[in-house]
């Protein structure tokens, strides 16, 4: 297998990946990647728009857009800063956490699912491969 098609079969798997995930959470007002973005923001309360954008390595419009539609739909809250004002950190609501449960479920069934055929060494093997090649990017 060359380079290319190798990179191209790792594109594929994701754009698949968040495309099943987003037909599921449609119902909940959050594709288009909105459940990534919350799901992340339930996990690491507090978090600042600039890590944030480093966790999910999409540009700063993108995700200022994604926040406001979930500011909009009551799923976070933004609070500046008190040391510095020109950051916002980003906190759940109610409705977030409890969506995040169903997500979540939502999240560990497709894993389980797309990882069924490989042993635990396997995965240990591509945990280790794909974590090199992330952090050549």
């Amino acid at each position: 297998m060359d380079n290319t098609k190798l990179f191209r079969l790792m594109g594929t798997i994701s754009r698949q990946a968040t495309t099943d995930i987003n037909q599921k959470v449609a119902q909940y007002g959050l594709d288009n990647n909105l459940f990534l973005y919350l799901m992340r923001i339930v996990e690491n309360e507090g978090i600042s728009q600039v890590d944030l954008v480093n966790t999910v390595r999409v540009d700063k419009t993108t995700l200022s857009r994604a926040l406001k539609k979930l500011e909009t739909n009551g799923f976070i809250r933004k609070v500046t800063n008190p040391v510095n004002r020109k950051f916002n950190q980003l906190y759940p609501t109610d409705k977030a956490k409890n969506t995040y449960r169903t997500l979540y479920s939502l999240e560990k069934k497709y894993i389980s699912k797309a990882l069924v055929n490989l042993s635990t060494d396997e995965k240990t093997t591509l945990i280790a491969l794909l974590t090199k090649i992330d952090s050549a990017l």
